[in-house]
């Protein structure tokens, strides 16, 4: 399905650096893994010849879009994008903009609207829970609030339905369970997951920063859960496979520099710094570490996406923030 009315940027939009051509000859790597304009940064391709299939990561999942000769398509910041196809005779025109009319340490809109514009829905109990997951349309998704712990329920639907049922846990204790859960029209990939689970870290920065009462818990468990599955679930079985251990070295590195800017975010400099810090952090583990990771764990990658979305969700180790 085409995107309706896609956005464009502002007239106050500058071009950096040179238009980039691209064939299936010379294709960066990065074009075809997941990847999101950054900070106020918006990409536009143009389509001189052939055919070229682009796949968009939403909130409803993964949505495909052809685009023949002669078309194009501004992509905004947070929009995650990637070359899922094209001719042998195709060739595209690759430009980046920065929008002066966006800032540029801010979350961008698009990200803050997947919990903002997502509908709120209660439930008391076990039934009740079931009946708002069954009702939930494909490409649809909710905000579940409960005073009982949801998480072995939901984990027991997200096998159900062969993980076309995605969800991101926010809050669990004894100040409720909350928790962003999504119905997908095909299953969702470890990468894919990984990748929402980043947008949803920075739509609840997005809260937090707006001084929503709930906004700095979501931000702490989102991110906390987020450190915890990549450092004790996804990095071991990566080295054991092969795995660059400089890259690890260098992603746990950031990790600490990300829990100790967490506790500063009140300071204009080192929220920033946090801004910055978790903006490129996302992009490199989207563009390069998930997509080694799945290329070397073969087949053993569907066990994996099983520990992250359904043995992975437990409240334990959310709220270790603290730096080493």
């Amino acid at each position: 399905m085409p995107m309706i009315n896609p956005p464009e940027p502002s007239s106050q939009r500058r071009r950096l650096g040179r238009s980039r051509a691209y064939t299936g000859a010379d294709l960066p790597k990065r074009l075809l893994a997941w990847h999101a304009p950054r900070a106020n940064r918006w990409e536009y391709f143009a389509v001189e010849c052939g055919a070229l299939r682009v796949e968009w990561l939403g909130a409803d999942g993964i949505r495909s879009e052809s685009f023949p000769a002669g078309s194009g398509r501004w992509i905004p910041p947070g929009t995650r994008w990637r070359v899922a196809g094209l001719a042998a005779d195709t060739r595209f025109v690759l430009e980046i903009h920065a929008d002066e009319a966006t800032p540029a340490a801010a979350p961008q809109a698009l990200r803050a609207a997947l919990l903002d514009e997502a509908p709120q829905m209660r439930v008391g109990n076990g039934r009740e829970l079931a009946s708002a997951l069954e009702t939930l349309e494909p490409g649809g998704r909710c905000l579940i609030h409960a005073e009982f712990d949801i998480a072995p329920a939901i984990a027991d639907a997200v096998r159900e339905h062969a993980f076309r049922l995605c969800w991101h846990p926010l809050q669990a204790g004894e100040d409720g369970w909350v928790t962003l859960v999504a119905r997908l029209a095909a299953p969702i990939g470890l990468a894919e997951y990984l990748a929402r689970d980043h947008a949803v870290i920075e739509a609840a920065l997005a809260r937090a920063l707006r001084g929503a009462p709930e906004g700095e818990r979501w931000l702490r468990n989102a991110l906390g859960r987020h450190l915890v599955i990549e450092e004790e679930l996804l990095f071991p079985p990566w080295l054991a496979a092969g795995g660059n251990p400089g890259w690890v070295r260098g992603l746990c590195n950031e990790h600490r520099h990300l829990r100790r800017a967490i506790e500063h975010l009140d300071d204009p400099v080192a929220r920033r710094r946090f801004l910055l810090l978790l903006d490129g952090h996302d992009e490199k583990e989207e563009q390069i570490v998930y997509p080694d990771l799945v290329a070397r764990l073969g087949n053993a990658v569907e066990g994996l996406l099983r520990q992250v979305m359904v043995e992975g969700l437990r409240a334990e180790g959310w709220h270790q923030l603290a730096a080493d």
